[in-house]
């Protein structure tokens, strides 16, 4: 007997944040993200006092781009307080709210199984929807332990590891 495979699709409350970031776009050897990660510590090390106590990286998604295909992304770092700016940085302040969430732990097949239970999840919601409005920001938390993806390129990923956090609005 096959066991079909459950996809625990969640909605949890996200506190605001301000986030150090460096944009990207999507590549199709999907290496942006990995540029952009490269990018971020070389300007804002990981001992750096402002970043906050989550040891995690984000990817922030533009709700807006679901629609019409994902293009722009930013990699970036939650901080208490933005402070000096290296030129190459960008500020993001995350307005936080109620969130769609799945976690992610397992291989490419798994990852994109999540992204459309999570999205059909929406679709058959009866009370909320993906906010998709213009200046929303949606998430992906990529821990940095057992090991930050972010560091590893993605033809060599074996496991993906992280949390999507996609804002809702009521219908």
């Amino acid at each position: 007997m096959v066991q079909k495979e459950q996809l625990a699709v969640d909605l949890v409350e996200v506190a605001p944040f301000k986030a150090l970031a460096v944009r990207t776009g999507m590549t199709t050897d999907k290496s942006g993200t990995r540029t952009a990660w490269s990018k971020l510590v070389a300007s804002i090390p990981l001992d750096d006092n402002r970043l906050a106590e989550v040891p995690s990286a984000f990817v922030f998604i533009p709700q807006d781009q679901w629609d019409g295909g994902v293009d722009t992304l930013w990699v970036g770092l939650a901080v208490h307080e933005f402070g000096d700016v290296p030129e190459d940085i960008e500020t993001l302040e995350v307005r936080g709210g109620l969130c769609v969430s799945a976690s992610v732990n397992g291989d490419e097949a798994h990852m994109w199984r999540v992204y459309e239970a999570i999205f059909a999840w929406a679709e058959q919601s009866n009370e909320y929807e993906i906010d998709r409005g213009e200046g929303v920001l949606g998430m992906e938390t990529v821990p940095f332990e057992p090991l930050n993806a972010l560091t590893v390129p993605y033809s060599e990923l074996a496991a993906f590891n992280f949390t999507m956090l996609y804002p809702v609005r009521k219908k």
